[in-house]
């Protein structure tokens, strides 16, 4: 969600940056908003990236009994062949960012009255320096007792360095300096989000080619794994709906990823969803919020398809961001308690195998005051009954 300029012809993601560093959806690349010219309709994701609903764009939502279901959702989109049965988590472990900040993940803990397991973060990347040693980052966490979970960049923000290089070992090195550095700062246990997002359009290390990617995310598992000590797992991190390249192409293989990973926002774009008209009473607002959840669930890549896709490929999914969105231009849901009830009956559901969440509790964009939940009385209320 993050940088200062957004193209009205793209929304897609910006993501968080340590504080002072980097724009957050500058994390992933610049953010720019896409909206595409299809026939279909369109929703936005986190990072302001269409989803796109229509005719085919639904999977079945019988598997997902603690979650309403759209009215008439489609056929359901093909999950991978048979896999494994599934270690069913128990109840998901709660993460959040707070910028690079204990004291600000313990204030966030007092307020909410919940039991912070997980810090989520996102280093500096202008350069592969920066990828690769995020000192300041590794210090904040070094003895904090959070698990951290790292976003992971693929490629510096500057210079020439490339994905298909990368897919060839070129960029090995600086993995396994990253994998080093880790381990000396007791991180030896890190969930990392390596090119997290990278099925948004303005991604760095987006690639049209799914063997590019394949091959690049599989050499630098195998880099950071090659050094003694580690103990690291790898999140596999798309971004909810149906984003203009299809991430269910770019499955590395179920021997270089540990958790299926979906990062979602409260944002909607379908008609009948986000804005809100005026004026919009209690009974049409949740009417909008429900017609939202709808898609961010049962859209072509929503919540069930990506919950089906782990299980199919016998992995734990886990949602390393998700969020409200109070937003200047109206298309999300603001204060929206629904959506948080949703999202936990979601993330609590046996049949979702969800491992880990990080509520994003930032704000760093200039389209709002848009995700903390200490700005939105009902939607605060809400996550403090449910996961205090």
């Amino acid at each position: 969600m993050g940088e200062p300029a957004r193209d009205t012809t793209d929304p897609a993601p910006a993501q968080p940056a340590a504080p002072g560093r980097v724009s957050r959806r500058g994390v992933v690349a610049a953010s720019a908003i896409v909206a595409v010219a299809l026939t279909t309709t369109v929703v936005v994701a986190a990072d302001g990236l269409p989803f796109r609903g229509g005719p085919d764009a639904g999977v079945s939502l019988s598997a997902h009994p603690s979650v309403a279901a759209p009215a008439s959702p489609p056929a359901a989109g093909p999950p991978p062949s048979a896999a494994p049965a599934v270690a069913k988590p128990a109840r998901p472990r709660l993460g959040v960012f707070r910028g690079t900040s204990r004291s600000r993940v313990r204030a966030f803990e007092r307020w909410s009255g919940a039991d912070v397991d997980y810090v989520m973060d996102y280093s500096a990347r202008d350069t592969w320096r920066e990828i690769a040693d995020p000192r300041y980052m590794l210090d904040e966490w070094r003895g904090s007792g959070y698990r951290p979970v790292y976003a992971v960049a693929m490629l510096p923000a500057t210079g020439s360095a490339s994905m298909r290089a990368g897919a060839r070992g070129a960029h090995d090195r600086y993995f396994r300096q990253l994998a080093r550095n880790l381990v000396r700062a007791d991180q030896a246990d890190a969930i990392l989000r390596v090119g997290w997002e990278f099925n948004v359009s303005v991604s760095t290390w987006r690639v049209d080619d799914p063997a590019v990617f394949k091959a690049y995310w599989r050499h630098a598992v195998a880099a950071m794994r090659s050094v003694p000590g580690q103990r690291f797992e790898f999140d596999w991190n798309v971004n909810a709906g149906n984003t203009q390249i299809d991430a269910a192409r770019y499955w590395p293989g179920a021997d270089v990823v540990d958790y299926v990973g979906v990062d979602v926002y409260d944002l909607g774009w379908e008609s009948g969803t986000y804005p809100y008209p005026d004026p919009c009473g209690a009974t049409c607002r949740l009417a909008r919020q429900r017609a939202a959840w709808d898609v961010i669930l049962g859209g072509r890549r929503g919540l069930a398809f990506w919950s089906d896709f782990a299980k199919a490929h016998g992995k734990p999914m886990s949602v390393p961001e998700w969020g409200l969105w109070r937003r200047a231009d109206g298309h999300g849901g603001g204060d929206d308690p629904y959506f948080v009830e949703r999202m936990h009956a979601f993330l609590t559901d046996p049949a979702n195998h969800v491992a880990y969440q990080g509520y994003f509790e930032e704000n760093v964009t200039e389209l709002g005051d848009y995700h903390r939940l200490r700005t939105m009385a009902g939607a605060g209320a809400a996550f403090k009954h449910l996961f205090g």
